[in-house]
């Protein structure tokens, strides 16, 4: 065996393991979106096989037929192109006009009727022809992708080691390409390529470690924020004597936009607030700390609704940045409620009877106009009527078919929900509407409240 066949057989074992560990590694973190690792690692592992299938001393320790690993080498040297035009997307994205793409797409296309023309004919490397001038063709575009695109290119890519393996690289492969014009009777593509690929890897790792670094601090302060939003919502709900009450509250990503509160106005009598910040988001979770601080600073007309509302608005006025909040609120009690409504989805009241009537009309949205005003409105209730408040993300929820809830069905699941506890009502509710999204995560904030007026003989039982 001579010294240049050993540099080979460890060159390509070592590019072997390389990709094989590069591509273990993306699997443990294959949730995220960036699929640097797994490119690198295919680009690898293929070119270490493809150097290894041409080694006789290899094909002799593991076996098979010549013919086999001739076969082997040269799909390999078809396919190894598209991770590399993959990888070189995923660093500056699909390039001027789409070239890094559409070169890549070409070289997929070559390589799968290739693959077919030498399996049809018998022969390996019968479709070679066209293979270095794609290659060739690829290097050219993706070498004026990365200078033209080179501000995106993460710190790390930016090195002169980088500069410097990419230099070699390129020379070794025009050199193969173009027949070999400096050192005709070796290949010394292998050389370069194991350089470019070993400073390459270290920016790649250090890449992907530098990103999992910030998404750890970006997870952490969500959580922080979680919890702060979490501090700031009703420990738990009022327990009174004649109006039972449950929420359903579903953030769609670590921090909402949505918000409810309570006003506990008497051992009967309470105040309910429900607010719909526009947008998700930590953006969104600011909005709704500041509705919160707003409400608060209401309690001393808690039990008028469009005092409350009119106050909330002239303190949020000129604080939202361009953002605004839905909101409704209601005073209840075993015979009435009072509410006013700031362009939030209208509560419904489930009647005994099985009708289903929906209350009051949409005022001005919060934060949007500052000489805004609301008005009250009145609904009579009775023993075991039901209420329900909610924000857009319950009517909204759509299914695999597109279709959304929306309010009449709503309804429906509202009249058919019935039970001797809010908390039951709640739960009913909230079955239906997973059944129908069909998916366990929502596409919007969801969050409902849920008020059931007591008949006398289960006051005991909520008091």
């Amino acid at each position: 065996m001579s010294v240049t066949d050993l540099v080979a057989i460890a060159i390509g074992s070592m590019l072997l393991a390389l990709g094989v560990a590069s591509i273990f590694a993306w699997s443990l973190r294959r949730k995220t979106s960036d699929r640097l690792l797994l490119y690198f690692g295919i680009w690898c592992g293929l070119y270490g096989l493809r150097l290894l299938a041409l080694q006789t001393s290899v094909r002799a320790a593991f076996g098979g037929s010549a013919r086999a690993w001739i076969f082997t080498s040269v799909f390999v040297t078809y396919l190894i192109n598209v991770p590399g035009g993959l990888f070189i997307e995923g660093l500056v994205g699909a390039g001027w006009k789409q070239s890094i793409r559409r070169v890549w797409q070409v070289q997929a296309s070559y390589a799968i009727a290739a693959i077919a023309v030498d399996l049809a004919v018998g022969r390996p490397a019968a479709a070679m022809g066209p293979n270095s001038a794609i290659v060739l063709a690829g290097v050219i575009v993706w070498l004026t992708n990365l200078w033209i695109y080179r501000d995106r290119l993460p710190p790390l890519f930016k090195t002169p080691a980088i500069a410097i393996g990419a230099t070699v690289f390129i020379l070794f492969v025009i050199n193969q390409n173009v027949g070999r014009p400096l050192v005709p009777s070796t290949n010394v593509e292998p050389v370069g390529v194991f350089i470019f690929l070993v400073c390459l890897g270290y920016a790649v790792v250090g890449s992907v470690f530098a990103r999992e670094a910030a998404l750890v601090a970006v997870n952490r302060e969500l959580e922080t924020a979680r919890q702060i939003q979490v501090a700031l919502l009703p420990r738990g709900v009022p327990r009174l004597s004649q109006v039972d009450l449950a929420v359903r509250y579903l953030p769609m990503t670590a921090v909402a936009g949505d918000l409810y509160d309570f006003a506990v106005l008497g051992p009967a009598r309470v105040g309910v607030l429900v607010a719909d910040v526009a947008g998700h988001g930590v953006p969104a979770a600011l909005v709704a700390s500041m509705v919160k601080v707003a409400f608060t600073s209401q309690s001393i007309q808690a039990d008028d609704p469009a005092a409350v509302l009119t106050g909330m608005n002239k303190t949020l006025c000129g604080h939202l940045e361009g953002s605004f909040v839905t909101a409704i609120y209601a005073v209840i009690d075993s015979e009435t409620i009072v509410y006013a409504n700031a362009g939030h989805p209208s509560f419904l009241v489930a009647r005994t009877d099985g009708r289903v009537d929906s209350a009051g009309e949409r005022g001005c949205m919060l934060g949007v106009f500052s000489d805004a005003t609301y008005a009250n409105g009145h609904v009579e209730v009775g023993a075991g009527d039901q209420i329900l408040m909610f924000t857009d993300g319950v009517p909204e929820a759509q299914n695999r078919l597109g279709e959304f809830a929306d309010d009449d069905r709503v309804r429906e699941w509202l009249a058919s929900s019935r039970g001797a506890y809010a908390s039951t009502v709640a739960d009913s509710l909230l079955q239906r509407l997973r059944r129908w999204r069909g998916v366990a995560a929502f596409d919007d904030d969801v969050t409902f409240v849920v008020a059931r007026i007591a008949s006398r003989s289960s006051t005991d039982a909520i008091g």
